[in-house]
């Protein structure tokens, strides 16, 4: 019994010190391996993998293709690197790989891949592709890749602990204790991919078509594309099923209708940015393919040509005035309209409180709205911070809304920093000075 509660304690150690919420997305996430090792080990499993596939001659000779699947998946990144201005430093990379897979992947630090199976059986629009690639970038912008790691470790953890335990524990013979210990190997493995393993990645999927539709219509590519896409995709792989019961990617019937769900707010963002790819030229040069590493640099910097314009060195780009994927709320702030409804809040908003400062020191903006959505608190403190993060991202009308309503909560003591008893102002000093 003492074993057992040892394995508990361990996993929940693990979980405890693993949680950690996404400012990009606002959504807990396990994360026991960092991004920067994630990013490493995916590049050294990436190179590999492309040295092996180019020494079978599996990498596409085609130029057209490899021209395309390029010329979309930097166009796209092109505006990833403005929700995530850290992915600006990535070495991106896109390979296309001639299998009949019909699959496509990014791994972590912008490392992807485009199977011909899908390029041919799907045979996608530009915009259709886009959205492929999108949800496939969103994938490496919100770290999933760390968190799968992070997760798969855990599962190891489980298995490794409840095999130790019965293992300890048993009694009878040889054969009886070694098929004890199968037996809790297999339970530890399939408790592990129904509570932790598939959930999350189902999670992560649906997360990943959220935020990958927003980045295409950022770049100019239709978002009903991304409908006729999956109405494609179950027409070649016979998906037709409304059922994910654990699966760890939703079916394309449910996929399809939660991406219909999205047009509206899409079909916005796309119609304003349709005019300004009238005549597109990019304006950096953020992906590499294995075909092309004739032009550039050792740094992964385009070498610029005689006679042609170019940027050495990426646009600079202001990490405080990072963009928020879309929401309903964060829409709402933008408009000055958000409001902080929880009134029993107060506990949750003082355990985050440090969180919150540090964030408003830092002048991470959209981290710290992220975070008062999440928490809710109705409370002077909260209004303050909205209005910080308003006129940092420069909302001016909204921030003063924000500002007027900390004003009316500041009179009222159990909506008081300066009054409350729990909760204190923290020094925290909101000026709108230019």
């Amino acid at each position: 019994m003492k074993i057992y509660r040892l394995a508990l304690a361990i996993i929940i150690t693990c979980l405890a010190s693993g949680c950690a919420t996404n400012t990009m997305t606002g959504r807990s996430q396990l994360i026991i391996v960092s991004e920067a090792a994630a990013i490493n080990k995916s590049s050294s499993l990436y190179s590999s993998m492309i040295d092996a596939y180019d020494k079978d001659s599996k990498l596409s000779g085609n130029t057209e293709v490899n021209e395309r699947v390029l010329n979309i998946t930097n166009r796209l990144v092109e505006k990833a690197v403005l929700y995530k201005p850290d992915a600006q430093k990535w070495k991106w990379q896109v390979n296309v790989i001639e299998s009949e897979e019909i699959n496509a992947f990014c791994m972590a630090g912008g490392k992807m891949a485009v199977y011909t199976g899908l390029l041919e059986k799907i045979n996608p629009t530009d915009d259709e592709l886009a959205q492929v690639m999108g949800h496939e970038i969103a994938h490496a912008l919100a770290n999933h890749t760390a968190e799968k790691m992070s997760v798969d470790i855990l599962t190891q953890i489980a298995v490794a602990t409840a095999t130790v335990a019965v293992a300890a524990s048993g009694s009878g013979s040889q054969q009886q204790r070694s098929n004890n210990t199968n037996a809790a190997q297999n339970v530890a493995v399939l408790a592990g991919a129904a509570f932790v393993t598939l959930p999350n990645s189902r999670g992560a999927e649906t997360e990943a078509d959220k935020l990958g539709i927003e980045i295409a219509a950022q770049a100019g590519y239709n978002p009903a594309a991304s409908v006729t896409l999956w109405e494609k995709m179950m027409e070649a792989t016979g998906d037709k099923s409304k059922g994910d019961f654990l699966s760890t990617h939703p079916s394309s019937l449910n996929r399809i209708e939660a991406l219909k769900v999205l047009q509206e707010p899409m079909a916005k963002i796309y119609q304003e940015r349709l005019p300004l790819y009238a005549n597109y030229v990019p304006a950096y040069q953020y992906v590499r393919s294995s075909k092309d590493s004739a032009g550039f640099s050792s740094s992964n910097v385009r070498v610029i040509e005689e006679g042609k314009i170019s940027l050495v060195e990426p646009p600079v780009i202001d990490s405080t005035k990072a963009i928020a994927f879309y929401s309903a709320d964060y829409d709402a702030f933008k408009q000055g309209n958000l409001e902080m409804k929880c009134a029993t809040c107060s506990l949750k908003f003082y355990l985050n409180q440090k969180d919150l400062k540090v964030m408003h020191d830092k002048q991470d903006w959209r981290g710290l709205v992220q975070s008062l959505i999440k928490i809710g608190y109705e409370f002077d403190l909260s209004y303050y911070y909205l209005a910080a993060a308003a006129n940092g991202l420069g909302y001016k009308e909204s921030a003063e809304k924000y500002l007027t309503r900390a004003k009316e909560l500041s009179s009222v003591e159990k909506t008081s920093c300066e009054l409350a008893k729990m909760i204190k102002c923290t020094d925290v000093v909101v000026s709108f000075n230019e």
